[in-house]
């Protein structure tokens, strides 16, 4: 592996006057934002129009000026690892040649306790930000913890199989950086995958969200279980939080996963020809920047791998927040400070840290046509009652894609749902299994789909109706 110079994430104190500098930054791009015209494929009731505004001097040239600094970053990390490519066809001790093997690399590489001492030294600059930001907040922290004082005792099922499950691989190091580890869920049908007396399973990858600051791949636990009874394999990757890392190093850590899945997944039993992408929110928003991103260089030919995201069976994305500068004007409008969102971006680069953007950038406009043939299947799920991520960032998303060429876009916006009913309270009251119904067509096919459904074990209710619903009231998003 090879460590690219991307600078690496810091928090700087406050000198005398920053506070103020940064808050007459915030109100003036605020100010600009509400003077500028509306895109054209804004929605006129007034919500909409506070949340979809950008800048009007925002023109293709200085967008893509912007974006240079990100892009560049993010190119150089993925030639760093492409120039591995190989080193899994490698013969003796540089190939692992079992399961075994790779989950003894990952325990040799670092010291689990020794790497939560640092994650926590390097958070502790991140804490006092958390007290600027206001009342609303404070309001918003108080309500989530109550959220998930309801919904701990639906959860115990769950965190006593992470960790005792033997079904569950956990720890097993994908790349060289902090947080480079991902779990695999194996149904019992990978064992005979694994010895050639089956065929190999389907592949699900799964991208937690987590706001960029606290996701954790232990939240696809619920998720992985559930796929473990369908006969599907999960891989749950971790990335590189905020303050650890940066956008840029966020996606670098999903596209050395997802190298890492095509590599080494047949070892575990799996079908490296048959694999999903699947992320919500934050980990949509990175999964997103990296197709884009990726299809770009491949329709260059700045890539040497052989291995292409388009050869993905789908990208699933989630709520996930496409356009980081039009969504600043919401995170104000609820309390938050916006100021978090350009701290993720290499010096406060939005523009080049938004997939949505990319799209309007003059670079896709010349290659676009050509980038979105590397492009797999492309499903994106909403809910219209999402409070953190309103469900206009993905139809605005969806429709940019569309008009800008690309084909096999899929919106589905669910009424009434939220941020996170289709990953935790639906599973909790035993309901229909949202993701599975999404995530099983581009697998098995629609009928084979509908089979596997109907042949799984019914979900148990985790929790009582009336706590669900108390825990719905207090979420904050």
């Amino acid at each position: 592996w090879t460590r690219r110079p991307l600078r690496s994430a810091r928090v700087p104190a406050p000198g005398p006057g920053r506070r103020g500098a940064m808050r007459q930054t915030a109100k003036g791009r605020l100010g600009r934002a509400q003077t500028a015209a509306l895109p054209k494929d804004a929605d006129t009731t007034p919500v909409a129009r506070l949340s979809t505004t950008r800048r009007a001097s925002d023109t293709d040239v200085l967008s893509e000026s912007a974006r240079c600094r990100v892009q560049d970053k993010i190119r150089v990390a993925f030639e760093s690892f492409h120039a591995d490519d190989n080193v899994a066809a490698l013969p003796g001790k540089q190939r692992a040649h079992s399961v075994e093997d790779l989950v003894a690399v990952g325990a040799e590489a670092l010291q689990a306790a020794e790497e939560a001492a640092q994650d926590v030294a390097q958070a502790i600059p991140f804490l006092p930000l958390t007290l600027i930001y206001g009342f609303s907040a404070v309001w918003l922290l108080l309500r989530l913890a109550i959220y998930a004082v309801l919904i701990t005792p639906g959860l115990t099922a769950y965190i006593w199989a992470y960790f005792f499950d033997a079904r569950i691989i956990r720890r097993v190091r994908y790349g060289p950086n902090r947080r480079n580890f991902l779990d695999v869920y194996l149904p019992p049908a990978a064992k005979l995958a694994q010895e050639g007396k089956a065929d190999p399973l389907p592949v699900v990858v799964g991208v937690m969200g987590g706001a960029w600051v606290m996701g954790h791949r232990s939240w696809n636990t619920q998720l992985g279980l559930r796929l473990i009874d369908a006969e599907v394999i999960l891989v749950a990757v971790d990335y590189r939080n905020f303050p650890i890392g940066q956008v840029p190093d966020m996606v670098e850590d999903v596209a050395v996963a997802l190298k890492w899945v095509h590599a080494n997944i047949a070892l575990f039993g799996g079908d490296p020809s048959n694999v999903v992408l699947h992320s919500q929110s934050a980990g949509a928003h990175l999964s997103a920047l990296l197709l884009l991103e990726r299809s770009l260089m491949e329709a260059q030919g700045t890539l040497s791998s052989t291995y292409s995201l388009g050869s993905l069976k789908a990208c699933i994305l989630f709520s996930g927040p496409y356009d980081l500068e039009a969504l600043q004007p919401h995170m104000e409008s609820r309390g938050l400070k916006a100021s978090l969102l350009r701290r993720l971006s290499v010096d406060g680069d939005l523009v080049g840290c938004s997939p949505f953007l990319l799209l309007e950038s003059a670079e896709w406009k010349r290659g676009g046509a050509e980038a979105a043939a590397f492009l797999p299947p492309i499903y994106i799920f909403h809910g219209t009652a999402d409070q953190a991520v309103p469900v206009w960032s993905s139809q605005r998303f969806a429709r940019k894609l569309e008009e800008t060429g690309v084909k096999g876009v899929t919106l589905d916006v669910r009424a009434g749902l939220t941020h996170t009913m289709p990953l935790i309270e639906a599973p909790l009251r035993g309901d229909c299994d949202m993701q599975l119904q999404v995530i099983l067509p581009f697998l098995l096919g629609k009928e084979k789909a509908q089979e596997r459904l109907a042949s799984m074990p019914v979900r148990r209710r985790r929790l009582p109706e009336p706590v669900v619903r108390a825990a719905e009231y207090v979420m904050p998003y």
